[in-house]
């Protein structure tokens, strides 16, 4: 049987942006495609990262720097009004 990784907090981080809707509707701009739910936002933030599990962001480190580059950085500049 294989341990279950837990998250930590990276992985809480990006757990309270996919509840929130002005994280969704960033998601959407970006994509081009609906993102309405956390699960969408979930499986937006799996895919750019490359990971299967958002806990994976606190123990895989190439997926901690997509994190930091393909979410983080974009969501900060999103809040800041910066819309690409």
């Amino acid at each position: 049987m294989t341990e279950r990784q837990k998250g930590g907090a990276l992985s809480n981080l990006a757990g309270m942006w996919c509840g929130n809707p002005e994280f969704r509707r960033m998601v959407a701009s970006r994509t081009g495609a609906p993102c309405e739910t956390a699960a969408d936002a979930r499986a937006y933030i799996l895919k750019r990262c490359g990971i299967e599990s958002r806990a994976q962001l606190d123990h895989v480190p190439a997926a901690e720097a997509k994190f930091h580059a393909s979410v983080r950085l974009p969501w900060l500049r999103w809040q800041q009004g910066v819309r690409l």
